[in-house]
């Protein structure tokens, strides 16, 4: 499944292979760029990285990461965390708006707020939607100690492990076979 909430946790980049290295992509203008055309959101792009509009960026993958951790733990979201979301929601009112295209009636959320408010709001929005209209324990995070990305699980009876059977899984496994074969041969 994807959603714009998740992809947006997931631009704190980890190497999941182990390496330590760590990547903010919220401080890449090619990523935020292809973030915003990926989704069909429209923002001017900050020209540094210490852009205070990054900082609140930042301070939001901060919070609904923190918001996602209390979910996969199975806990509430605090009445705090729902009223910052309420209030990102805030920044862009919007309506509906019903139009007519290709001989088909299609309703849209539509707002007056441009820029960075309206990413934000949309964020939040699809935060909220996973939380309303999904089953919010599907919402995990990676085993891999080394990657932790967010994603949702869609396998049958819930039980997905890490964001990738093919790579953190596979990885995950090699390591534990590894341990058990160094624990064989120092025994």
């Amino acid at each position: 499944m994807e959603s714009l909430c998740i992809d947006f946790l997931n631009s704190d980049w980890r190497d999941w292979r182990g390496s330590g290295r760590r990547e903010d992509r919220l401080r890449k203008t090619e990523w935020l760029q292809s973030f915003l055309e990926a989704w069909g959101l429209q923002a001017p792009l900050p020209h540094f990285t210490d852009d205070p509009q990054i900082a609140e960026l930042v301070e939001l993958r901060i919070s609904l990461r923190r918001m996602v951790e209390a979910v996969a733990r199975g806990e509430d979201i605090t009445s705090e965390d729902l009223a910052e979301l309420n209030r990102v929601m805030a920044m862009a009112p919007s309506h509906q708006r019903i139009e007519l295209r290709e001989n088909e009636y299609r309703l849209e959320q539509v707002s007056d707020t441009m820029g960075w408010n309206l990413v934000m709001a949309r964020i939040v929005e699809s935060f909220a939607d996973l939380l309303v209209h999904q089953e919010k324990r599907r919402l995990k995070i990676c085993d891999n100690q080394d990657c932790q990305w967010v994603y949702y699980d869609e396998s049958r009876n819930r039980v997905r492990r890490w964001c990738d059977d093919k790579a953190c899984g596979n990885l995950m496994k090699v390591r534990r076979f590894r341990e058990r074969q160094k624990e064989k041969g120092e025994a």
